[in-house]
């Protein structure tokens, strides 16, 4: 006799159970903790001589023939929904790719007969779900949902948006977002009424963009935040979200939590889940060919290789050449880029603003930018305004006697050993330039002196063009013919150009700050107090320095056209700033000291200096109420392994220390909630205030040619007496290579149209209510510091206003 197995859908007539009695079951035991399974299966190598019976889904095979083995760990933290039940019901409409029927050849085929049981199996499949609709009261809440788009132009979408609610009870089936209107345009808020599975507190949101609609040319989405009300709960839930939906994405509530407090497992799951995503779309580049040496930074080519939130929002953000079209539009400068000749004096330069109705850089007027004290002014407060040092002591290569400069230049009747012992003396030393080749243009290694006279002015008073000191170097000084030392200083200030824009402001802010960019979306979830914090401020890094690795650095780029190093020289330049780089260089305190110039009297009217230690102190102030919110102790930084494996990603991959490096001196690991504030605090100040620092007051202070020459087209003078206006004028830059000089300048201090300025976290992660009380005492702090500043310069000739909390932008955009 047969026995033949069958299937039964019906309960016995003494079945007194709920019919979800084996759901109410496990959610019973999942509310008390994970359940843990191990996923196991058994193979059959196939042979010709199998019987049809042995592929039954009843039949067990031999254990001792067919060993069980072990497949994976799996780990229920929440009952899952309706719709995805259902997939896993025996039925031939839920197949994945890899096990579909195969194709029939035609209608009489035996294949025919899965492909329309497939059909109809599908049909049926949707026909339960429309029963399923009507849940018991019970197990159901209405949610009101709440969604803001973001306000960018290209926010929206006309893409199908669907969510799913996952809470400390379940998750709920897929929900569509529609109504009668138009949903999802930019800068507006759209509200929902829906039914649902009641799922309690709602932890995390899924949201998915199918990508499509009637109208999809640009099917991405930005979503600024997400509000849910539900039935059954007392409070609403607020989802920050500030990124782009491509085609799905969660998002945590918003309270941030760390690695090692109480939550919920599939929060917990869901943390790892997504740095192992992000970890596939930010990988770290490999150094194209001929470099040998830069910090890390992300593995894409252009722009739009991006992940779409590291990208620009806005479209005419995204590249260097059509923003440098439109500011020389705006400057009416066009016309000079077919014209090769020079200019015929330092008057003439001034035409360049004719058709422009912005400021004309004061430092024009009156030839303010001639003059000594104005030199040294902007070695102060000026583009460059970090590289000044007290002098101990001349170097063996400067030879400056006080016979040269004791004659009129030291007004307090000293020597200049005793002016230097006074602490009166003061270097810039550009030896980094020797060896930097060039390409068409000429390039100077210059030394300058300086001196604070009695007055307060910091005043130039001997320079030498090279390094190594002969009868073709000498020491120029102001006892020179004026067209000699004229000359002289705009050596020194085209070198200083050079280090500007490749050391200080390219290097020591952008390239540096993408690594820590690019190890935060690696290794920090969103849910993260550290990456909440640090998202408004490097959300934009990793777009600009890829823009400009390609417009800017790359041969034939920008720099090619508006340095004298460029053509090759700008790369040996980062190489060189980034081998002698240490971590202790980002922090400004410790910089200022080092360098000696952190006394207020012995240095007057370093703006940058006061301006600076008062953002970084109100900085380092919110930073470490703000890690006083998160972490309790030391124990508790040291035992967040999260953070530690952001630590070590920037110092293996971000700093790493090649050969002929120095010790870059990032720490492998953070072991104190003082060493993560100070972490911390560099890289907020570096993106936010150090940046401004050294961009924005570049209009102002190199759109002056003459001021700061970006290139220079005769090689540097070797004997005095021989300068003239038209040596100087066929020294400095011919008309063209003007305008592309101040169309550049022009791109780089533009704001781009969603910036945000210190102090702003409209548009953060961060929700807490103890964290907002942080922000608003920052933000008093900043407002005293505005009035401090502004009160400060309203009497001055040239007021320093580039760290006004209103004009530092949180991130570097540019």
């Amino acid at each position: 006799m047969k026995l033949h197995c069958c299937r039964v859908n019906a309960r016995l007539p003494s079945e007194t159970r709920s019919k979800d009695y084996l759901k109410e079951e496990i959610k019973e035991r999942i509310s008390r903790g994970p359940i843990k399974y191990k996923l196991q299966l058994t193979l059959h190598e196939v042979r010709s001589d199998d019987p049809p019976e042995l592929l039954n889904i009843a039949r067990f095979w031999d254990e001792a023939t067919h060993p069980w083995l072990d497949l994976a760990d799996v780990t229920l933290t929440c009952l899952l929904p309706p719709d995805v039940t259902e997939l896993l019901n025996v039925n031939s409409g839920n197949l994945p790719a890899s096990l579909e029927f195969l194709p029939a050849c035609s209608i009489y085929h035996p294949n025919c007969i899965a492909h329309i049981r497939k059909e109809v199996y599908a049909w049926t499949q949707k026909m339960r779900s429309i029963r399923r609709s009507s849940q018991e009261p019970d197990h159901v809440a209405t949610y009101f949902i709440s969604v803001e788009t973001g306000s960018q132009s290209i926010a929206g979408t006309d893409a199908n948006i669907f969510v799913w609610l996952t809470g400390t009870k379940g998750k709920t089936e897929k929900i569509r977002l529609a109504s009668w209107r138009n949903d999802f345009e930019a800068g507006q808020t759209d509200e929902y009424t829906v039914q649902a599975m009641d799922v309690g507190a709602v932890l995390m949101i899924r949201l998915e963009n199918d990508g499509v609609g009637w109208w999809y040319k640009n099917p991405n989405w930005f979503v600024n935040k997400i509000t849910v009300a539900s039935s059954r709960q007392e409070k609403a839930f607020e989802f920050p979200c500030y990124r782009w939906v491509v085609s799905d994405m969660v998002v945590f509530q918003g309270t941030a939590l760390l690695p090692f407090q109480d939550q919920p497992e599939v929060i917990r799951g869901q943390r790892i889940l997504e740095v192992q995503q992000r970890k596939k779309q930010y990988p770290w580049g490999r150094l194209p060919p001929g470099v040998i040496d830069l910090p890390g930074f992300i593995d894409a080519p252009k722009h739009g290789d991006l992940p779409r939130d590291a990208q620009f929002s806005d479209e005419s953000s995204r590249s260097f050449h059509w923003g440098r079209i439109k500011g020389a539009s705006n400057l009416g400068l066009s016309y000079l880029f077919t014209l090769c000749d020079s200019w015929d004096n330092f008057d003439s330069f001034k035409k360049i603003f004719t058709g422009w109705t912005g400021d004309v850089p004061k430092i024009s007027h009156d030839d303010l930018w001639m003059e000594d004290r104005m030199f040294g002014y902007q070695f102060l407060n000026g583009c460059n305004p970090c590289v000044i040092e007290r002098c101990s002591k001349l170097p063996s290569n400067f030879p400056v006697t006080n016979e040269m400069v004791n004659k009129s230049f030291l007004d307090r009747g000293m020597t200049l050993t005793e002016e230097i012992q006074a602490g009166h003396i003061y270097i810039v030393d550009y030896k980094e330039l020797e060896d930097i080749k060039c390409s068409g243009y000429h390039k100077a290694e210059p030394i300058c002196l300086f001196y604070v006279k009695s007055s307060g002015d910091l005043v130039p008073i001997a320079i030498q063009i090279f390094q190594q000191p002969s009868d073709t170097n000498p020491i120029w000084t102001p006892d020179d013919s004026q067209y000699d030392w004229l000359l002289a200083k705009m050596w020194f200030r085209n070198a200083d150009h050079q280090v500007h824009q490749i050391g200080t402001h390219l290097m020591k802010t952008h390239l540096l700050m993408e690594a820590f960019a690019v190890a935060a979306w690696r290794q920090l979830p969103s849910i993260h107090p550290v990456f909440q914090l640090l998202f408004p401020h490097l959300r934009s890094v990793m777009a600009i320095n890829t823009i400009g690795r390609n417009e800017l650095i790359a041969k034939g780029g920008i720099v090619d056209k508006t340095l004298s190093i460029g053509g090759g020289g700008h790369i040996q330049l980062l190489e060189k700033t980034y081998k002698n780089f240490k971590f202790e260089m980002l922090s400004l305190p410790d910089m200022l000291k080092k360098r000696g110039v952190d006394d207020i009297e012995k240095l007057p009217n370093y703006f940058y200096r006061d301006d600076g230690l008062r953002m970084w102190k109100a900085i380092s102030d919110f930073i470490a109420e703000f890690i006083s919110i998160f972490y309790q102790s030391d124990d508790e930084v040291s035992k967040d392994n999260e953070l530690q494996s952001w630590v070590m990603d920037i110092h293996d991959n971000g700093f790493p220390v090649r050969e002929g490096d120095v010790d870059h001196e990032f720490p492998r690991s953070l072991q104190t909630r003082d060493q993560l504030v100070d972490v911390l605090t560099c890289v907020v100040f570096t993106c936010s205030c150090q940046h401004a620092a050294v961009n924005f007051p570049q209009m102002e202070i190199t759109g002056f040619i003459p001021n700061i020459p970006p290139v220079m087209r005769l090689p540097p003078p070797t004997s005095k007496n021989e300068a003239t206006l038209k040596s100087i004028m066929d020294t400095l830059p011919n008309k063209w290579q003007a305008g592309w000089h101040i169309a550049t300048v022009y791109t780089l201090t533009r704001i781009a149209e969603d910036e945000r300025f210190i102090g702003d976290y409209s548009q953060s992660l961060l929700t807490s209510e103890a964290v907002e009380e942080a922000i608003s005492r920052f933000q008093a702090s900043l407002q005293k510091i505005s009035e401090a500043i502004r009160k400060r310069n309203a009497p001055l000739e040239v007021p320093y206003p580039y760290l006004l909390p209103e004009r530092v932008p949180n991130s570097i955009a540019i």
